[in-house]
């Protein structure tokens, strides 16, 4: 069974032998515990998870010795997942995790580091353990056919208790943050291959992609809206393409995989509304079994469309899509005509729209693949006007959506003998939402 901490820690030189003394604010517990570990690092061939950030070590020594996974958060914080395992394989709950960094190449030991360490506990004005300061003395050998070795000191503050506010109080002392990187960062140093940059246009589907990957990483691991933003990555890269026309197999899984996060994604918003809505009515015209029946219609489904995801998120497929968006590289011809040509399209889809020959949400998806054109051109000015109709767009398709989920559950509720009333009143309230939604289109577009 694994389990899951948050560390927030920085790292700094040494300032000569032993503990810096007398650091004001804290109180140091302690001469300084002795402890040995030995870890083992795994990662792919070509080290595709070092190049994210992410370590999988297996450890000995300490109180937390056994399979450590972390993952990067932002700035100094890092998600650690342990697994207390002691076999030398890698726990098949972490390998699951990285799956769409792996992407199926074996993980095998790629660098062993032993560290002696001294520990101390910092304790605040009320005795309580803020931080806890580490001296490492570490050395560290790649494994494989051309083996390195390395040797170095460290010092790490790693956050208990206590909030920020304690790292600036101990920099008071030992001074800033050493800008060295984690140690097996240090160690592999130049055989970690970099992701070359680019800019404009084909810089931002780069940076579309790294979110892909993290997004990845939160999806594996449950998170909250992680289906969401993974969503919208793959969508302004498919929108990108779309507009500077890219390629169509490329667009097309894209789409493959858009489809298949929507599905769960439209769900969970669906849920929340239907939940929401029922919420604000006064209590007396909520009759029936009402949440109960939407929690018995939604829970199941739910759940089949994130066995979807993950089904998908484990397939050579979309291990091949995300090989081919990190080398994707887009061939501008007239950028400025086809970002006209883009918007244009909106203003097609408005005329359809009024004619009978579409639907608002015709409008939507033209207005959203030109907001995210507009955003990867640096045309923030139209980015935002397109971001607006979305969103005004996106109230009136819920609404849309709402209606059809009352209809049905409605109609169940009247054959099995319960009460349907509260399902028509939502209905109508759905209904007047669209109306002053489409009014409010009219008025401001």
């Amino acid at each position: 069974m694994a389990t899951r901490t948050k560390e927030t820690e920085r790292k700094y030189e040494p300032v000569g032998e032993g503990l810096p003394a007398g650091v004001p604010g804290v109180t140091v517990v302690g001469s300084g515990e002795d402890l040995l570990l030995d870890a083992v690092y795994h990662d792919t061939a070509d080290l595709r998870l070092a190049r994210s950030g992410v370590t999988l070590r297996r450890r000995s020594g300490g109180a937390d010795a056994g399979w450590h996974l972390k993952l990067p958060i932002e700035g100094d914080a890092r998600d650690e997942i342990r697994a207390k395992k002691d076999g030398k394989r890698v726990p098949k709950e972490l390998a699951d995790l990285v799956l769409g960094l792996t992407r199926g190449e074996p993980l095998a030991p790629v660098a062993h580091i032993r560290t002696r360490r001294k520990r101390w506990e910092l304790l605040d004005k009320n005795g309580k353990v803020a931080a806890e300061l580490v001296e490492d003395d570490v050395e560290a050998q790649t494994l494989g056919e051309n083996e390195q070795m390395k040797a170095w000191r460290e010092i790490e503050v790693e956050l208990v208790a206590g909030g920020r506010e304690v790292f600036e109080t101990v920099e008071r002392t030992l001074g800033r943050p050493s800008k060295a990187p984690a140690k097996l960062i240090r160690l592999l140093g130049e055989r970690i291959p970099k992701r070359p940059k680019a800019d404009g246009v084909t810089g931002y589907v780069q940076q579309q992609v790294e979110e892909m990957r993290r997004q990845d990483l939160r999806i594996r691991q449950d998170a909250d809206d992680a289906v969401h933003r993974m969503r919208v990555a793959s969508r302004r890269i498919r929108s990108v393409l779309q507009a500077h026309r890219g390629s169509r197999t490329l667009k097309e899984e894209l789409r493959w995989l858009g489809t298949v996060l929507g599905e769960a994604r439209d769900l969970e918003v669906l849920y929340g509304h239907l939940r929401q809505s029922i919420g604000e009515l006064p209590e007396e015209l909520v009759l029936g079994n009402v949440r109960q029946r939407l929690t018995e219609t939604f829970a199941p489904r739910e759940q089949q469309a994130r066995a979807k995801v993950m089904e998908a998120l484990r397939s050579k497929r979309y291990f091949a899509l995300l090989n081919r968006l990190e080398t994707v590289k887009l061939r501008l011809n007239d950028p400025k005509g086809r970002l006209r040509k883009t918007k244009k399209r909106v203003a097609k889809a408005w005329r359809d729209e009024a004619n009978n020959r579409g639907s608002l949400h015709d409008v939507r998806k033209a207005a959203k693949r030109a907001r995210y054109a507009a955003e990867a051109a640096g045309k923030e000015k139209l980015a935002r006007r397109m971001k607006k109709l979305t969103k005004r767009l996106g109230a009136h398709q819920d609404s849309v959506v709402a209606r059809q989920e009352l209809r049905a559950i409605g109609i169940q509720s009247h054959l099995d003998g319960d009460n349907a009333y509260t399902y028509g009143l939502l209905h109508g309230c759905e209904l007047h939402r669209a109306e002053n939604a489409k009014k409010a289109l009219r008025r401001k577009v």
